[in-house]
Order: C-alpha cells, then structure tokens, then sequence
C-alpha cells in the first residue's frame, strides 16, 4: 500500500542530494540539452516547450498564484516556504464555517533543482493503476478528467490525500482532515500552472 509518508521520504532523500549538488549541476546546465516532454497533441506540445524554456517559478509567484478564497475555504496567512531556494510552497485552508475542516497543500515546481524529486514521485506514486480497498476506505491511482491522480480516503477518521502532476513539472499534493477528497478536485480546476510557466 502505498501512503503519503512514502512521497515524503522520496522528497527528503532527493532534496538533500540536489542541496548537495547544486553547485556542482548549475555549472553543466549550459552544455546539457534541455528533454522534451512528449504530448498528443500540436497546442499541447507548444505549451509544453514554453514551461520547458521559462526557469522554475519563484515562490511569491506560486502564492499569489494560489487562491485565497474557494469553495469555502480559506487560506491562513502564514505559509511555509523554508525550503531554501527551492521552488515550493505549503499552504493551508481552512473552512469558514467548519474549522475542524482543513487541508494543506504544497506545489512543487519540477524545473530547475527539483525536477528528480518530480520525477521520482510521479513514477513511485503514480505508476500503474489500481484500486485497493482499505478496512476504513480506499486507495487508489486512475485518471480523472485527464489527469492521473493517487487519492486515499479513510472516512473512519476524516482523512483524505490527494496527489498529481501536471505537465510532467507541477506536483500538487493535498492532505486534508475531516473531509473527502471531492473538495481537492474543486480546487484543481481553477489551479492550471500553464499561466505560471510562460
């Protein structure tokens, strides 16, 4: 089965080697060919090479990018952004009418230091499909309005997780209490990177 915890030890692990290396990678940058990204599309393959020529968003970008307000929600006016010059933010919302409702998201940028971590999750967390029945809920991988997503829900104690990828670069990962993951979907359809990286 596989669990949140596992996102976050892969995320350790690849942002202490990249800290470790960064000096060592941005001098080869120049000579490396930058990799596309393969899409089925003409109007996708031009939105793609644009993210891929642009650098990595900076973090005052992705917080202004995130609402502050949606679908009933609210975000707290503290975010954490101590991840040195990593392109990544965490936010937390909570309901307006029901504190006991909330959720944290943090959106990772995959261009630049972070684009093994990105690439790392997206293989370990959202390989192949399935759907695994849980004694108190489920957990699964499928794809939803065209987008592969891992989502797990234990109703028994109000959990809910959330993760994806966009444009093989954006990693959105949601983790909520005392709701199901059907509010995080709401939220994905007004949060398209595409504007960020161009």
């Amino acid at each position: 089965m596989k669990t949140p915890s596992y996102l976050h030890l892969i995320l350790g692990i690849a942002l202490i080697g990249l800290e470790a290396c960064e000096g060592n990678k941005n001098s080869k940058n120049d000579s490396e060919p930058t990799p596309s990204i393969q899409t089925s599309s003409d109007s996708k393959a031009e939105e793609s090479s644009s993210s891929v020529a642009s650098g990595p968003v900076s973090k005052s970008e992705l917080l202004d990018w995130l609402p502050m307000n949606h679908a009933g929600f609210t975000r707290e006016k503290n975010p954490s952004t101590e991840y040195g010059d990593l392109p990544r933010v965490q936010v937390r919302y909570v309901h307006d009418e029901n504190p006991q409702k909330r959720f944290t998201l943090d959106v990772l940028d995959g261009k630049g230091p972070l684009v093994v971590a990105v690439n790392g999750m997206i293989k370990a967390n959202l390989g192949e499909e399935y759907d695994e029945p849980l004694l108190d809920g489920y957990a699964k991988v499928y794809v939803s309005n065209g987008i592969k997503a891992f989502e797990r829900h234990t109703p028994a104690d109000g959990k809910a997780f959330l993760q994806y990828a966009l444009d093989q670069r954006f990693y959105f990962d949601f983790q909520g209490e005392q709701m199901s993951p059907d509010i995080f979907w709401e939220f994905q359809k007004i949060l398209d990177p595409i504007s960020l990286s161009q």
